[in-house]
């Protein structure tokens, strides 16, 4: 998985997967910082997020217009069965409301 996340840069002290360059990089960074106050919840859902990037570069989808709905479906499905209900939940809700944030922002 570590191979997965090829990092784009640094901005802000932040470290983002290849799956968000260019084009969302700044997008994506006002989105943890400006939208979610909590730091616990900041960190978990940036964690959800690298892990989604990691396995959307293992299933070969390398741009952020490539992910679509059945993509998230299926990533959802492929962790219902690892990972218990509650963190299958908090999982959606990050990829949900960063992807809210990226349509919002007109990149998707």
């Amino acid at each position: 998985m570590k191979e997965a996340l090829v990092v784009i840069g640094r901005q802000n002290g932040v470290t983002l997967p290849a799956l968000f360059a260019p084009d969302a990089r700044t997008a994506v960074i006002e989105f943890f910082t400006a939208q979610i106050r909590n730091s616990n919840t900041r960190n978990a859902y940036a964690r959800a997020t690298v892990t989604f990037a990691a396995w959307c570069t293992d299933q070969g989808i390398c741009e952020l217009g490539q992910v679509r709905p059945v993509h998230v479906a299926a990533y959802i499905e492929g962790l219902q069965e690892i990972i218990a209900a509650p963190s299958v939940k908090l999982q959606l809700a990050a990829l949900r409301m960063l992807f809210n944030w990226l349509v919002v922002s007109q990149l998707i």
